[in-house]
């Protein structure tokens, strides 16, 4: 490389020597100017001699860079192929033939598609993001059913305003029950249960204490509905009910009473009983309405005072244990409103069965298998106010085992002493969870159907 640089130098200046000398006399006669473009002239030759060395120089190391690249490739393949030279020619045969098989036999992965989810996986997902989302404190109020007075403050409630609103940002019941002063005219209900069922954060029950069975229903012109003989006549007036109550706006029946003594709504004898009140539920589901059994295990007159009930479990077996039965395993009923009555030869002591473990979580849904909704007496009867304040009650209510409570005397009271018996370990956060999983599952049933059908 050195010489032919040196070369091409060397060859530059004979030329140029060559010219002076042949041209001398010639170039003696040149004038100045002409020898400046001359010289000029040899100085562009030189640069570009110069620009063509520098461009070949170039061009060689490129290709002395290529030149190690491929040896090393080349020395890879070399060495690699010797390995595979030095196998005897029967293994080369058996290679060939694997592989020619793995070729054969290789197909592309399967993408698998997305497997379906089913209803029940659809309803655990939803209920499990909104209860995660929820705080404590809506949580809390989640498991009480209270008046729209009890809400609002005010003496009779007959239109949701911004008193409901306000209150129901700040206490998010689970549900309102209303009564016969609560309605005034169709339009009037319907109003009133539409504002407020959009005012909730959360869905809402809307709740009435048996309608068809008094004030209720007559004041919006159903009229009573008294003919509960046979389970026929006890489908077509729950048909009725539910009719009625879906148009106004209500979802939740506190209905059918299951007593079956001389005081009960559809007679003393047991198997009618049984018969109608299962038609009943079943009529109130069909159409759209929530139903809520009635008092379990047995009614009693607990309004001004606690009544003891001395009843074993052998003999609530043959008679109110069967009707609760009967609804439970129809799988209508939506939840069971548990008595305020005591029973001692049952719990072994006078606690009101709606705070009693072993009522709620022994009786109803370990002997008779019942995991829906639990729902406690009207805590402000007198059989509970005599003996508890209404926090008392709400947290003894919670550990037993309840999922709603129902009316207590003083709401803010009742659910103040609940949140501070969640906030400071008394109750888990984990209890409240559980109570809400089963109220959740039924709000949403019905969306959970219409999202499984869009997919």
């Amino acid at each position: 490389m050195h010489w032919f640089f040196i070369g091409l130098i060397k060859y530059d200046k004979i030329d140029n020597r060559k010219s002076f000398a042949v041209n001398g006399d010639f170039m003696s006669r040149l004038d100045e100017q002409d020898f400046d473009e001359q010289r000029m002239a040899r100085r562009n030759r030189r640069k570009r001699s110069q620009l063509i060395a520098y461009i070949l120089l170039t061009f060689v190391v490129i290709l002395f860079v290529l030149a190690i690249v491929f040896g090393v490739i080349f020395l890879k393949n070399l060495f690699g192929g010797g390995k595979n030279a030095e196998s005897s020619e029967g293994e080369e045969e058996a290679s060939v033939l694997e592989s020619s098989q793995e070729i054969v036999i290789e197909t592309p992965e399967a993408v698998s598609e997305p497997e379906e989810m089913s209803e029940e996986d659809i309803m655990n997902e939803v209920v499990s993001d909104m209860i995660e989302a929820m705080p404590v404190e809506d949580k809390v109020a989640g498991l009480f059913i209270i008046t729209p007075e009890q809400l609002t403050g005010v003496a009779t409630a007959v239109k949701a305003g911004s008193g409901t609103q306000d209150a129901l940002s700040q206490y998010a019941v689970g549900g309102i029950v209303y009564s016969a002063k609560n309605i005034k005219s169709e339009d009037q209900i319907t109003e009133m249960l539409a504002t407020t069922s959009s005012m909730s954060k959360y869905p809402i029950f809307t709740m009435v204490n048996e309608w068809g069975n008094g004030a209720i229903s007559s004041s919006i012109g159903l009229g009573e509905i008294k003919d509960f003989t046979d389970e026929n006549a006890a489908a077509e007036n729950g048909q009725a009910v539910a009719d009625s109550m879906y148009k106004y706006g209500f979802n939740f029946d506190l209905s059918p009473n299951m007593d079956f003594t001389e005081n009960g709504f559809y007679g003393t004898d047991i198997d009618t009983v049984k018969n109608v009140t299962a038609s009943f539920t079943q009529a109130l589901h069909d159409e759209g309405i929530w139903s809520c059994a009635y008092s379990f295990p047995k009614q009693g007159d607990t309004s001004s005072s606690m009544e003891q009930i001395d009843d074993s479990t052998e003999m609530l077996a043959t008679s109110e244990y069967a009707l609760f039965k009967n609804v439970i395993d129809n799988g209508n009923v939506t939840a069971i409103m548990i008595s305020n009555a005591s029973f001692p030869n049952v719990v072994g002591d006078n606690t009101p069965a709606s705070l009693s473990s072993v009522i709620i979580e022994d009786e109803l849904r370990g002997v008779l298998g019942f995991d829906g909704i639990v729902v406690t007496g009207a805590l402000d009867d007198g059989a509970i106010t005599e003996y508890y304040t209404s926090d008392q009650a709400a947290v003894m209510a919670i550990k037993a085992g309840a999922d709603i409570i129902y009316l207590p005397e003083d709401f803010e009271t009742a659910y103040n002493g609940l949140l501070e018996a969640v906030n400071n370990g008394e109750i888990s956060e984990e209890r409240i969870d559980e109570s809400l999983n089963r109220i959740y599952r039924i709000k949403y049933a019905d969306r959970v159907e219409e999202i499984a059908k869009g997919n």
